[in-house]
């Protein structure tokens, strides 16, 4: 039994929550679990024509995104984590070492050899240390 879940999105792609979050909502209800959601900002390779501060505000930006998303779905008042860096290390970061005992991600279209789930869903179901459900869109 779940009593922890972790909810990765992409606030740029809606079939990262289109299905998984109402799921991940009825699995948490059903658990009695805390739901929590994260979105990873991918590093930004700072070029020498880039400013300094190139990227400052991004964590706000995505975290309003956010949080206008899970209002939009009825799930305002959710827990929100947004880290920054590679997406799959960031998650399995997270989940280990918040002690999060399921992951429930959304699967996307990917090449071969992952046809159905993308790159950073096929790291996490075989490096994470707890059950991994994957959601088909």
């Amino acid at each position: 039994m779940a009593t922890k879940i972790l909810l990765p999105i992409d606030h740029t792609d809606e079939s990262s929550w289109n299905s998984a979050l109402p799921l991940a909502m009825k699995q948490a209800e059903f658990n009695g679990a805390e739901l929590h959601v994260v979105c990873v900002i991918p590093d930004i390779i700072l070029l020498p024509n880039l400013p300094a501060n190139y990227g400052a505000g991004a964590k706000d930006h995505v975290r309003g995104a956010v949080q206008k998303i899970l209002e939009d779905n009825g799930a305002a008042g959710l827990n929100i984590h947004i880290e920054q860096g590679s997406v799959y290390r960031e998650i399995l970061k997270l989940a280990y070492k918040d002690s999060f005992d399921m992951i429930i991600m959304a699967s996307s279209k990917g090449d071969f050899p992952n046809y159905e789930i993308g790159p950073n869903l096929a790291r996490v179901v075989r490096n994470a240390h707890c059950s991994v459900l994957v959601v088909r869109g």
